[in-house]
């Protein structure tokens, strides 16, 4: 879809104005209002998703890491 003041494409029919002119978007090209609700929960949800799954890959990274001491800080005389 494009502006309807520039005629050039629009890059999120989200937005109120056009990236490109700043003309203010009729409602007809813009995105119906529970469209954009639904569009914004599902990006929290994403983001959400991401953060946990950095948390838990950081959980694991930790926890590795202190394997891996325990591992170094035995001698080897004491290893069967």
């Amino acid at each position: 879809m494009n502006c309807p003041s520039c005629e050039r494409l629009l890059y999120s029919r989200i937005q109120q104005k056009c990236g490109y002119c700043g003309a203010v978007l009729p409602p007809e090209v813009r995105l119906p209002e529970h469209e954009i609700d639904e569009i914004r929960q599902e990006q929290k949800e994403m983001a959400e998703r991401r953060a946990a799954d950095r948390e838990k890959e950081e959980e694991e990274r930790e926890e590795q890491r202190k394997r891996a001491q325990v591992n170094v800080s035995v001698p080897p005389t004491f290893m069967l």
